[in-house]
């Protein structure tokens, strides 16, 4: 399986919408996802376990714990 696209808002450090267009990457076969120490790297796998499975990848949290806390209220 190969993702296509992940949109993402309000979800973990993301307070907003944010779009991850895997398939800018075309033939590639192979790609990391980098960045220091809480950049969200953990939160792309999380948001794609989530939309599949409906929990995370590995961790023991729950549907309510992924909401940003940086987001505005309603959203």
């Amino acid at each position: 399986m190969k993702p296509l696209k992940l949109v993402m808002s309000a979800f973990g450090p993301y307070a907003e919408e944010e779009v991850i267009d895997f398939s800018l990457l075309e033939d590639k076969n192979i790609f990391l996802i980098t960045g220091p120490t809480g950049a969200g790297k953990t939160t792309i796998f999380d948001g794609i376990c989530y939309a599949l499975y409906g929990r995370a990848s590995g961790q023991e949290r729950e549907g309510e714990s992924f909401r940003s806390h940086f987001a505005e209220e309603g959203r």
